[in-house]
């Protein structure tokens, strides 16, 4: 019985290392900023992240570079003719950061966002 005891927790706690920030999250611009709505649906493994993002859950688009270490998560998303590039952070509850996008020509703009789990 104390070897079950002894091998649960680290199974348990590997276990929910290992699921992270998988699943799907969605909110807003908290500033107002040029950015609107963000619907995400991440799956890491590891130090890695790969998914989808865009801002609505039918319009999608692949996430590239995404990567996680510790509890900061980075990864781009391009779109027409322009990169949207996250920086957030795992606050627990929510995915706090912020988004710049970045157009063709040198021109970017950045938001602040907020996102929340969707069950």
């Amino acid at each position: 019985m104390l070897i079950v005891a002894m091998v649960l927790p680290p199974l348990t706690s590997a276990y929910a290392q290992a699921a992270g920030v998988s699943g799907k999250w969605s909110g807003s611009s908290s500033d107002n900023g040029p950015i609107g709505t963000v619907f995400a649906v991440l799956k890491q493994e590891g130090t890695t992240l790969t998914g989808t993002a865009g801002p609505s859950e039918s319009k999608q688009l692949p996430i590239a570079s995404g990567k996680v270490a510790g509890e900061r998560l980075t990864f781009e998303v391009k779109m027409g003719g322009g990169t949207l590039r996250f920086d957030l952070t795992d606050a627990g509850s929510e995915l706090r950061g912020t988004v710049q996008l970045s157009d063709g020509g040198g021109h970017t703009e950045s938001s602040k966002v907020v996102l929340k789990p969707v069950s």
